[in-house]
């Protein structure tokens, strides 16, 4: 920590001083002035990192071309260089393991901790819960990443932030975009897709079919996805759209492998997912999404908007211990309110929201037991109901320092309504009420930097299905207590001379009632493990978030660059004299993990781009800190491309993992039957071919 905190004071000190030793006289940095407000969707990638400079926190924003110029597949492809941000594929596909500043470290599957967004728009269940089949990177035209309390934005007060991918529309699309791409393991993607602007109205439709053999066995995967948006500008300036999503989804689940397996055999798959079973692990479902903004100028400074969704799942997801035959309804809607007016003379822009995130689920499960009738298990509607008011106001008190305020009062209710009742009526409900504010700062020492920190907290109530968890003692939905934290940030960002740009931030959380997940066996000599939430009294998270991009040389020949990014995490995530682990390591997270790249631009189209993942040393997977940890790796990965920009067409070429390193991806915290690791894919290679017409 003292280390990372010189090297932000080092570039604080040093960088306005060679700003002004290098460049000639320069005016006066220039303000938003206070009567502009941000744009909705049409807004270039310009005025959305213009709106992220604004944020008193770290935040990245990954444009277009990092999506094209990848496989497109998951998260992580489009993530990696983004400080701060640990994703690990469990299956080589967009199932992840996904953390922020050590959040949702229990999430053993699918995601909890942070706020995953589309286009401002929670996805996912009202209690936080949420997964990735239904998301297309391909339909994507940016992904915005707020981190921790830079998240308020969008009303989010988690431990992790959000992720917020924001779609295409008719205004960042040709009438016709073709996109076809293969690879190792069976991995076949392909793209359709339309948009075009006429006079008021546009429109863009996407569709797309992913396939994945799998490295692993019983690792098939199949992903079909439809979008749509239309939008239409009425006079006076009011905007309206619609946006239209349905998603197929299937997957065969091959679940955690043991030390001594990952060793030998790390494409096996885990025993009790695929043998004595009805049905085999796996998880398929339909899913549709329908949403409507509306957004109003009430004057020359406001603009209101309201934005309503909603989505529908049918789920069919066969385990080890149970068939889980769920259907579920969630819905939102939010009305903001945005003003951008001077205030005692000075810029200032405020900003209120109101939310409300509902979900009701037709929760079934029946027993999964070879040559058993399918009995029932459990029969429930689980409601989940989330309430928001949130504020913030961005206050200019110079042209080079804005002052911020913001908080969020929130409700939660989590109930469950037994319609099973062989072991009486487990009804029950429970209720979270939460203000979490948040003050922080931006300064301006030196055009195109800024220093930013501040003080916030998070709250977190249980996820129903923590709190309903086969290891949970039932009928008792007050048995987990939500998850409290008090955060500190300080960091900075910038670019110097057209060459350097960087992206610094240290943070200490404190937290209270960090729920944990363990694993374990419900009864003795059982194949496979439930998962069981609690509390923990005090835990502690520290690190630190280094993203570096440099200009190493230019016109080599005429035209060309030599660019060399890269991305460091530091975390250190502990117990805090807890009773039964004292200060050890919460688990699931390496303390170091570094992702580098050289890339090469030639005038002609082509690019070449070397690189590097690695975690210099392995981390613990259970809490007692006596099982073996995982070991130390590096990847070694190459991307190549070309475009031939006369004829709109795209090649692009990626190898992964030459070497052919057998390392777990994701692990399985806190296992009792010490399934813990969960491979990552072997050497791979793939190739992608793009195609517009304009």
């Amino acid at each position: 920590m003292r280390h990372a905190l010189g090297v932000i004071v080092l570039v604080l000190l040093a960088t306005p001083a060679a700003a002004q030793q290098s460049q000639p006289p320069q005016l006066p940095p220039v303000v938003v002035e206070g009567t502009r407000t941000p744009p909705e969707r049409t807004a270039t990638e310009p005025e959305a990192r213009e709106e992220i400079e604004r944020v008193p926190g770290n935040a990245d924003l990954i444009p277009r071309r990092a999506i094209e110029e990848s496989r497109a597949a998951s998260l992580k492809d489009v993530l990696d260089y983004t400080p701060g941000v640990l994703i690990r594929p469990r299956f080589g596909s967009d199932e992840s393991q996904i953390s922020i500043r050590g959040s949702g470290l229990r999430n053993n599957f699918h995601l909890r901790g942070l706020n995953l967004l589309i286009d401002g728009f929670p996805y996912g269940n009202a209690d936080g819960f949420s997964d990735f089949e239904a998301l297309e990177l391909l339909a994507t035209k940016r992904i915005e990443v707020y981190k921790g309390p830079a998240a308020l934005r969008f009303g989010g007060n988690t431990l992790g932030g959000a992720i917020n991918l924001v779609t295409r529309t008719g205004y960042d699309a040709a009438p016709l975009e073709l996109r076809g791409e293969g690879g190792s393991f069976g991995f076949w993607k392909f793209y359709l897709g339309s948009g075009m602007v006429v006079g008021p109205f546009d429109y863009y439709l996407a569709l797309t079919d992913t396939e994945l053999h799998g490295y692993r066995d019983h690792a098939e995967q199949l992903r079909r996805r439809a979008y749509a948006t239309f939008g239409d500008v009425l006079t006076g300036g009011t905007t309206l759209r619609l946006d239209l999503n349905y998603t197929r989804s299937e997957e065969n689940l091959p679940g955690a492998l043991t030390e001594h397996e990952l060793d030998t055999d790390p494409r096996k798959a885990e025993p009790a997912n695929v043998f004595g079973r009805r049905q085999r692990a796996g998880r398929s479902y339909d899913y549709v999404r329908g949403a409507v903004t509306v957004r109003t100028p009430l004057s020359e400074t406001q603009t209101l908007e309201w934005a309503t969704q909603l989505d529908y799942q049918d789920l069919n997801h066969p385990l080890s211990f149970a068939v889980i035959d769920d259907t579920t309804y969630s819905y939102s809607t939010e009305l903001r309110w945005i003003r951008s007016a001077p205030l005692f003379e000075h810029a200032n822009r405020t900003t209120v929201g109101l939310q409300f995130f509902g979900t009701r689920q037709i929760d079934a499960q029946f027993q999964n037991d070879a040559g058993q009738l399918p009995n029932m298990m459990k029969n429930q509607f689980n409601i989940a109901d989330t309430v928001g008011l949130y504020g913030e106001n961005q206050f200019d008190v110079t042209r080079a320092f804005t002052l911020v305020l913001g908080g969020r009062a929130q409700y939660s209710i989590r109930e469950v309504r037994d319609r099973f009742l062989t072991d009486g009526n487990q009804s029950d409900s429970v209720d979270f009420l939460s203000f979490t504010p948040t003050l922080g700062f931006v300064a301006r020492p030196a055009p195109n930097v800024q220093v930013y920190a501040n003080a916030s907290r998070a709250y977190e109530p249980p996820l129903l299905l923590e709190i309903t968890a086969p290891g949970n003692v039932p009928g008792n939905l007050s048995q987990l207590k939500a998850q409290k934290a008090w955060q500190l940030e300080l960091g900075t960002r910038g670019a110097w001379g057209g060459r350097v740009n960087w992206d610094v931030a240290v943070y200490d959380i404190e937290l209270w009632d960090e729920i944990q997940n363990v694993n374990v066996t419900p009864f003795p000599g059982a194949p496979f493990t439930i998962p069981r939430y609690r509390n923990i009294d005090r835990s502690r998270h520290t690190g630190a978030e280094v993203g570096l991009d440099v200009l190493l040389a230019r016109d080599i020949t005429p035209g060309d660059t030599l660019r060399a990014r890269g991305a460091y995490t530091w975390s250190r995530f502990v117990f805090v004299d807890d009773r039964n682990f004292g200060d050890n390591r919460l688990p699931g997270a390496p303390d170091h993990f570094v992702r580098a790249e050289l890339r090469y631009d030639h005038a002609w189209g082509v690019w070449v781009a070397p690189n590097v993942e690695a975690t210099p040393q392995g981390y613990f997977v259970n809490s007692e800190n006596d099982a073996s940890s995982t070991r130390p790796y590096a990847l070694l990965g190459l991307r190549a491309g070309y475009d031939y920009k006369p004829g709109n067409v795209g090649l692009v070429f990626e190898a992964r993992n030459l070497t052919d390193v057998t390392f777990p991806s994701s692990v399985v915290v806190d296992a009792a039957n010490r399934r813990f690791f969960e491979p990552g894919d072997g050497r791979a290679f793939y190739g992608t071919v793009q195609w517009s017409w304009k």
